[in-house]
């Protein structure tokens, strides 16, 4: 039998503790109600359980699988992060749609080969999704596009 991925045995094991951590809060700290009254801690803990049984199942395809050695690159998590940053400093200022742009094209330098068409059109996509979503089907009052200049 061959070794297992270690690397995604670690990674399944990390969901499935963060997600019984969060479930255990919530059902600890709010109220879970029925399902027909929720109560604030029905939805954190159905996630919870959710991101545990997901994190399950990460871990045990690890033992379906051989092991193997990919690169390493410690730079994508902190474009990852960074997109996130970016995000939550221009929503207010400059609005939602250059916040999701500006979050999804930085997020797309995170992959090994830079794509501007495939970047810029994944961004316009998901920019006007984000606005279907919450300010046409949500009715949430969010500035779109709100120039400081």
């Amino acid at each position: 039998m061959a070794k297992p991925d270690l690397r995604e045995f670690c990674g399944g094991a990390l969901l499935t503790a963060g997600g019984v951590g969060f479930a255990a809060y919530a059902a600890m700290h709010y109220t879970i109600g029925t399902a027909t009254r929720m109560g604030p801690g029905m939805v954190p803990v159905i996630l919870g359980v959710l991101l545990a049984l997901f994190g399950l199942m990460i871990a045990a395809g690890a033992f379906l699988r051989a092991a193997r050695m990919d690169e390493i690159r410690i730079v994508v998590p902190l474009i990852i992060s960074a997109s996130i940053l970016a995000f939550a400093v221009l929503i207010r200022p400059m609005g939602m749609i250059p916040a999701v742009f500006a979050c999804v094209v930085i997020a797309t330098l995170a992959e090994g080969k830079f794509r501007p068409v495939v970047s810029f059109t994944l961004a316009a996509v998901l920019s006007v999704t984000a606005w279907l979503i919450f300010v046409v089907l949500l009715q949430l009052p969010i500035a779109m596009i709100n120039w400081p200049f």
